[in-house]
C-alpha cells in the first residue's frame, strides 16, 4: 500500500505547522495494525494536515492515499479514514473558498480538494455495501456533501435504508438525506415525504426517531403534531427494543492525544449501552425545538426519570445546555437535576454536579440536595485522592457556595486551607460576611506569609487572598493589603497592584492608612490602575475637586478607551461631575462603541437628562448586546424621558435566548450575566413606564 507515497516532495508542501515532511509517517500510522498508532496518527492528521478544518496543499496530496486506504478491505481502522472525507467535505462544500469567490493562494487547496473528491465520488457509492458499518456510514455522509445528482442520491439512500442491518448506519442514511435537503431545497419536499413515510412505517423505533428528528431539522415549516410527545414515546420503544447491540468495550488507556482523552472520558457513560446513538438524535431534536423551551424541558424531564443511566446522562447534558443558553421556568428541572446527585452511577452524579455548578441562583431548588451531598462527603473531599470524588465534590461545593448557603462554610474553609486552586470559590465569599470570624484569622495568617519580594509562582494565590479580603470586607486585613500593595508597586507587578486596589476600594474611608500609596498611583500610565486609585482617593478624602482634577486629563486624553473608562468613573459622582460634562459629551460621539456607551451613561447620571443621548444608546444597544446591561442599569433613571427605549427593553425580556448565547459565547458566567441583564431590564421598564409609582415606592 502507498507505493507512490514517497514520490511526492512532501517537504515542499505545508500544513498548519510548516513543512509537511512528516505526512508520510502520519499516513502510514493511519493504516497501522496497532489501534494506538492509528489513534495517534488520526490526532496528528486533524492537528496538522486538517487543523481546525483547514485545507492545505498537503491535505489535497493526501486524498488519493486516503481513497486507497478505504478501498483496501485488509486495512484496520478504515472507518476512521473514511470519516476524514466527511470532515473535509464540511470544510469545502458550500464554502466561498471552494466556490472560487476568494482568489487568495490559501483558498486554492479548498477548491482543489473539492474537485478531486467529486471526480472520485462514485467510489462512495461502492462503499455503501462495504462490510464495515463505519465505512458505510461515512460513505452516505460524504455523498451528501459531494453528490452532483441529489435526486439520484436520494433514491440511492432510500434503497440502501431497506437493506442496512445496523441501526447506526440507518441513522447515518437518514441524516445524510436531511443534509441533502438542507443544501438542495429543490429536493426538500421529496425528502420530507420520505421521512414522513419512515416515521409512520414499521421500521425499528431508532430509525423512526431519526426520521422524526431530522424531518424537524430539515423541514421546519412542516410542523409535526406533538413532536416532543412522539419523540418521548419512541425513546420508550427504543428502551424496550431487543434488536440493538452494545458496541464492544474499548478499554485501552488513553493515548497522549485529544482523541484518546475524549475516548476515555466518555467511555464510562457508553459502556454496555446499546442506544448511545440516541444522544445525538436528542441533541438534533433540541436544536430543532429551539425556542420551544417548555417542550424541551418536558423532553429532559422524561429522560431524567428513565432507569437507564445513559439516558439520564444525556438529559443532564442537554439540561445544562438549555439552562445556560435559554431563558425559561427551570425550577422543577433544576430540582430534578439535584435528585440525580446521589445516583448510584458515577457518570450520572458527575453530570448532575456539572449541570448545577454554573447556574448560580437558579440552583436554589436543588440547594438541599446539594447540601446533603456536600455534608455527606465531608470537607476533606476537596483534596480526595479519588478524582471521581474530588471532581464532583468541588462542583457541588461551588454551586452551593454561589447560593450563599451556610452549609458550604466548612467546605470553603477546608478548600482555602488546602492551598489548591480556589479562584472561583473566593468570589463567593461576599455572601458569607456573617461568617467572617471563621475566615479572617486564616486569611490574615496567609497574607502575613507574603514576602518582600513576590514569588511569581504565588501571584495567583496572592490575588486570591486579596479577593477574599475584598469579598469578606475584612478591615483587619488592611495593613497587610497596604503592605502587599507597596511590594507590588516596587516590582511593578500590575496584577497584584490591581487586586490590592480593588480590595482597598471596597473599604471606603477605612482605607485611609493606604492613602499615600494610592495617591502615588493616580497618575499611573495604566488606566486600569490609575482609575481605581483615583476612586479610592476620593472615597477616602471626599475631595470632589481633586477627584475631578485627576479625571480631567484622562477624559481629555488621546486614548479613547481609557477616556471612556474615566468618564464612567466620573458618572459615579452624579451631578457633582457637571464640570466634566462638556468633555464627556465629546466622548459620546467617539468612534469607539464602548467609549460612546460609557460616556453617554455617565452623562445620564450627571445631567439626569436624555438630551441627545438616547439615539446613541439605542444604536449601541442594537449593535452589541454586551452593552445592554450597562445601558439598562442606567436608562431607567430617566423615567418617562426614556419611553422610546421601552420597545427595546421589552423585546429583550421577550427573547427566549440568553444574550450570551446569541453572541456565541460560553463561559461559567453566562447565566448570572444574563440574569443581571434581565433584572436590569425589568427595573428599567418599571421606572420608565410607571415613574410615579416607582418614585413613591422609593420614598416610602
Amino acid at each position: 500500500m502507498f507505493a507512490d507515497l514517497f514520490d511526492i516532495e512532501w517537504a515542499s508542501l505545508t500544513h498548519a505547522y510548516g513543512s509537511a515532511e512528516d505526512v508520510p509517517d502520519i499516513l502510514q500510522g493511519l493504516v497501522s495494525d496497532d489501534p494506538d498508532e492509528r489513534e495517534i496518527a488520526l490526532d496528528r492528521f486533524h492537528g496538522a494536515v486538517h487543523h481546525q478544518g483547514d485545507i492545505y496543499d498537503s491535505t489535497v496530496a493526501c486524498l488519493p492515499f486516503l481513497f486507497d486506504a478505504v478501498a483496501d478491505a485488509t486495512v484496520a481502522g478504515r472507518g476512521a479514514v473514511a470519516e476524514l472525507f466527511v470532515s473535509i467535505g464540511e470544510s469545502t462544500v458550500g464554502s466561498p473558498r471552494a466556490r472560487g469567490d476568494d482568489e487568495a493562494d490559501w483558498a486554492v487547496p479548498y477548491r482543489q480538494a473539492e474537485t478531486l473528491i467529486r471526480t472520485r465520488a462514485v467510489e462512495f457509492v461502492a462503499w455503501l455495501a462495504d462490510e464495515d458499518a463505519q465505512v458505510r456510514s461515512a460513505a452516505v455522509a460524504a455523498l451528501a456533501h459531494f453528490t452532483a445528482q441529489p435526486m439520484e442520491t436520494l433514491r440511492l439512500f432510500m434503497h440502501r435504508l431497506a437493506l442496512e442491518p445496523v441501526v447506526e448506519s440507518r441513522i447515518a442514511i437518514i441524516t445524510a438525506a436531511a443534509d441533502v435537503a438542507v443544501r438542495t431545497p429543490e429536493v426538500g419536499d421529496q425528502v420530507a415525504e420520505w421521512l414522513l413515510e419512515v416515521v409512520g412505517g414499521d421500521a425499528d423505533p431508532g430509525t423512526r426517531l431519526a426520521a422524526l428528528v431530522h424531518l424537524a431539522r430539515s423541514a421546519p415549516e412542516r410542523r409535526v403534531e406533538d413532536l416532543t410527545g412522539r419523540a418521548v414515546r419512541l425513546l420508550g420503544e427504543i428502551s424496550a427494543h431487543p434488536g440493538y447491540n452494545a458496541p464492544p468495550i474499548d478499554d485501552r488507556p488513553a493515548t497522549p492525544t485529544l482523541v484518546g482523552a475524549v475516548r476515555v472520558t466518555f467511555a464510562p457513560e457508553r459502556e454496555g449501552r446499546a442506544d448511545a446513538w440516541t444522544a445525538d438524535l436528542v441533541r438534533v431534536l433540541h436544536d430543532a425545538l429551539a425556542e420551544r423551551v417548555a417542550d424541551r424541558i418536558a423532553l429532559i424531564v422524561d429522560q431524567l426519570r428513565q432507569p437507564e443511566p445513559g439516558r439520564r446522562v444525556d438529559a443532564l447534558r442537554m439540561g445544562s445546555q438549555l439552562i445556560g443558553r435559554w431563558r425559561g421556568p427551570f425550577e422543577n428541572l433544576v430540582r430534578l437535576i439535584g435528585c440525580q446527585l446521589d445516583a448510584p452511577e458515577h457518570p450520572v452524579r458527575y453530570m448532575a454536579a456539572l449541570a448545577l455548578q454554573d447556574t448560580y441562583e437558579l440552583a436554589t431548588p436543588a440547594a438541599d440536595t446539594l447540601a446533603a451531598q456536600v455534608v455527606a462527603a465531608g470537607p476533606e473531599a476537596w483534596v480526595s485522592p479519588d478524582r471521581k470524588v474530588q471532581d464532583s465534590y468541588r462542583m457541588m461545593l461551588l454551586a452551593l457556595a454561589r447560593l450563599g448557603d451556610p452549609r458550604a462554610v466548612p467546605g470553603i474553609i477546608a478548600a482555602l486551607d488546602s492551598g489548591a486552586e480556589t479562584s472561583m470559590l473566593v468570589q463567593t465569599l461576599g455572601q458569607y460576611r456573617d461568617y467572617r470570624h471563621k475566615f479572617t484569622p486564616r486569611l490574615l495568617s496567609r497574607l502575613a506569609t507574603v514576602q518582600a519580594e513576590i514569588d511569581p509562582a504565588r501571584r495567583n494565590s496572592i490575588s486570591n487572598m486579596l479577593t477574599a479580603a475584598r469579598q469578606l470586607g475584612a478591615a483587619e486585613a488592611l495593613p497587610d493589603v497596604t503592605r502587599i500593595l507597596d511590594i507590588a508597586m516596587r516590582s511593578e507587578n500590575h496584577t497584584i497592584i490591581q487586586s490590592a486596589l480593588h480590595t482597598l476600594k471596597s473599604q471606603g474611608t477605612a482605607a485611609q492608612p493606604s492613602l499615600v500609596h494610592v495617591q502615588r498611583l493616580t497618575d499611573h500610565a495604566d488606566a486600569h490602575i490609575a482609575l481605581p486609585a483615583i476612586e479610592i482617593a476620593w472615597a477616602i478624602t471626599h475631595d470632589l475637586e481633586a477627584f475631578l482634577c485627576d479625571l480631567r486629563p484622562r477624559i481629555d486624553g488621546t486614548d479613547q478607551r481609557a477616556a471612556g473608562l474615566a468618564a464612567q468613573c466620573a458618572g459615579a459622582a452624579g451631578t457633582g461631575a457637571a464640570p466634566l460634562a462638556g468633555s464627556i459629551r465629546v466622548l459620546a460621539g467617539s468612534e469607539d462603541l464602548w467609549t460612546r456607551v460609557r460616556a453617554s451613561t455617565a452623562l445620564v447620571k450627571i445631567s439626569a437628562s436624555a438630551d441627545a443621548l438616547l439615539p446613541v444608546l439605542v444604536a449601541a444597544w442594537q449593535e452589541n448586546a454586551h452593552t445592554r446591561t450597562l445601558i439598562a442599569e442606567c436608562i431607567g433613571s430617566l423615567g418617562a424621558q426614556a419611553s422610546d427605549f421601552l420597545p427595546l427593553l421589552r423585546a429583550e425580556l421577550a427573547d427566549p435566548r440568553r444574550y450570551t448565547f446569541r453572541q456565541g459565547l460560553w463561559s461559567n458566567s453566562n447565566v448570572p450575566s444574563d440574569e443581571r441583564l434581565l433584572a436590569a431590564c425589568v427595573d428599567a421598564v418599571e421606572r420608565i413606564a410607571w415613574p410615579s409609582s416607582t418614585e413613591s415606592a422609593g420614598s416610602s
